[in-house]
């Protein structure tokens, strides 16, 4: 199958040019542009950038680790329709800044009151008339008492200021993590069967069917199946004995499937990439 050509194209912030690598196919396939990969990421890890990187979704898991293995660089994965790799370093999203709550303005002091002394009533002045002639003796006057004093009227309290709610601050978003596929048997490699390879479902209690979920679906049941004829780019096919498991990729997770009936692994539309995981190139195999 004619692969396309493989470009890498990163962007340094505040440069003037980009810098371009053409990587062939032959050369990707082969691994030898992993440790061009893992450099990009080691920059990017540094310069604290990102590398938005935008490429066919079945090989999306391959890059991300190869990236990873030269530095944890924050990734952003996109799909694309050609049979290449475009990265882009670029600024990370600045965090969206927290707003400054203002200080509830401080309750004024209730005013101090002070009271005035009451005045208390001088006493009325005692009028004598004039000595009269042998006069009679007066009863001497006696003032009058003074007035009692009002009680102060109750001042009421000021009310005290409610500060205003924290406005609502949205967290920022996770960066996306792709499930990673599933790596090939660690056995010593065998060549793929001579004739077309039969696949059926094994049963409930079956051995075989006890290892392939154990070893590609975490210990979970399998339950949907796909025939030959209905295999998708980038499907992953895992062989046992006389059973096949299909992992396929749907965004971001993978979905197993039990391959039923007949396919040739060995055409050219099918590639071996480990002692029996196999990727499809070409759509409607048998």
């Amino acid at each position: 199958m004619k692969w396309g050509v493989f470009v890498l194209a990163f962007v340094l912030a505040g440069s003037a040019h980009a810098q371009n690598s053409d990587i062939s196919g032959a050369d990707f396939t082969s691994g030898k542009a992993n440790g061009r990969l893992a450099g990009l990421g080691r920059q990017a890890q540094v310069a604290d950038k990102r590398l938005v990187i935008t490429a066919p979704q079945h090989w999306h898991a391959q890059i991300a680790a190869a990236v990873k293995a030269g530095g944890n660089a924050e990734i952003v994965l996109r799909d694309g329709f050609y049979e290449n790799v475009l990265v882009r370093v670029e600024d990370k999203a600045p965090e969206p800044a927290r707003p400054e709550v203002a200080a509830a303005p401080a309750a004024a002091p209730a005013p101090r009151v002070e009271r005035a002394a009451d005045p208390v009533r001088a006493p009325t002045p005692v009028t004598q008339a004039p000595p009269a002639a042998a006069p009679a003796p007066r009863a001497p006057v006696t003032p009058p008492s003074p007035a009692p004093t009002p009680a102060p009227a109750p001042v009421a309290a000021a009310p005290v200021a409610t500060p205003p709610p924290a406005p609502a601050v949205a967290a920022p978003a996770a960066p996306v993590v792709e499930e990673a596929e599933p790596e090939a048997d660690t056995a010593p490699a065998t060549a793929a069967p001579a004739g077309p390879f039969v696949a059926t479902e094994p049963g409930d209690l079956s051995p075989v069917r006890t290892f392939l979920e154990k070893q590609y679906n975490g210990g979970r049941r399998i339950t949907e199946r796909v025939e030959p004829n209905a295999l998708e780019i980038g499907d992953l096919i895992y062989t046992g004995d006389g059973a096949a498991v299909v992992v396929r990729r749907d965004r971001g997770t993978l979905r197993r499937f039990w391959l039923e009936g007949p396919i040739d692994l060995k055409q050219s539309g099918i590639s071996a990439e480990g002692r029996n995981k196999y990727r499809l190139h070409r759509a409607s195999m048998r």
